[in-house]
């Protein structure tokens, strides 16, 4: 079986976390690579968090949903599916939580290219059953020339 040619990128991907009235913004810039694999893509980066280390994230990518599956010092399994309410995982140097992920809105956008696209969704996230904030997530894939 040949491996899907994979396409070298170049992630941007902004977080607004609202939670109890506070704002929080993350960024992050990442070399990345784009595949296509079955009826999905997938975008692959690794991240350098502050105090916890590497942690390998990997989106695979559909119509109406997307799965972010991260791997290392922090792992998680969450997948956005719009309109509905899903099940998945947290699990940190302290233990492994329960998430729960209602998704409002799922949208992706790519170019003709396929390696350059944008992809937006937004969730309310439950962590162990407590209301963790909204989320709202822009990730920006351009093709590294």
């Amino acid at each position: 079986m040949t491996d899907a040619l994979k396409t070298p990128v170049d992630v941007k991907m902004t977080t607004n976390i609202r939670q109890q009235g506070e704002k929080e913004q993350v960024n992050l810039e990442a070399k990345g690579e784009v595949y296509q694999k079955q009826n999905f893509t997938f975008v692959s980066f690794t991240e350098n968090l502050d105090d916890i280390g590497e942690v390998s994230t990997v989106l695979k990518v559909g119509g109406r949903e997307i799965t972010v599956l991260r791997s290392g010092s922090v792992s998680m399994r969450q997948r956005y599916l719009r309109g509905e309410r899903t099940e998945g995982s947290y699990e940190t140097p302290f233990g492994t939580f329960t998430t729960e992920a209602d998704t409002h809105q799922v949208a992706v956008m790519w170019a003709d290219s396929g390696s350059t696209g944008r992809i937006q969704f937004g969730y309310d996230l439950k962590l162990q059953g407590a209301s963790a904030g909204r989320y709202e997530v822009t990730i920006s894939i351009e093709e590294d020339t």
